[in-house]
């Protein structure tokens, strides 16, 4: 929920944008919290489905960007023209629409799959606060010796 709502922080940035490194930078902000939904959304949806039905239901998910843009397309036909912001009032309706979807998130209850892992992890005593710390202190070591090839990898999927 919480990438969600820097994905509508993003994207109603995007609307104030005055510059093209500006709506750029934005932009890749955006990339990396939408990198933070995606994983767990995916999961989230395919945790409760049927083995059988999990594959057909990963390809529609994988559809999810087409779809995106094509209500993205409607808005601009539709909004765009009629209001006096221009392309500003696009990323301002997709801000709404991100922020939504967090509220309506957050009005859901866990899955039944989580609930059971997070009983586990309590009756073995383990929690998630030892393996974020792992996760950070290897993503460091990472970080500090491949941290041009990061710095690259970023550049070329912001297209620089």
């Amino acid at each position: 929920m919480i990438n969600l709502l820097f994905c509508a922080a993003f994207e109603l940035g995007a609307g104030f944008v005055t510059t093209f490194s500006q709506f750029l930078a934005l932009r890749s902000l955006f990339g990396i919290a939408m990198g933070g939904v995606w994983g767990l959304a995916s999961s989230t949806a395919l945790e409760n489905l049927p083995v059988e039905v999990r594959g057909l239901a990963s390809g529609v998910l994988q559809q999810g960007y087409a779809f995106g843009y094509l209500i993205a397309a409607v808005i601009n036909l539709r909004l765009v023209p009629h209001t006096s912001h221009t392309w500003r009032a696009l990323f301002w309706a997709s801000a709404a629409i991100s922020a939504s979807a967090a509220l309506i998130r957050a009005l859901l209850p866990e899955s039944g799959i989580f609930l059971r892992a997070k009983a586990l992890e309590r009756e073995k005593g383990t929690t998630t606060g030892k393996k974020t710390r792992v996760f950070i202190r290897q993503a460091g070591i990472m970080l500090k010796e491949h941290w041009l090839l990061c710095v690259y990898a970023v550049l070329l999927m912001t297209g620089m």
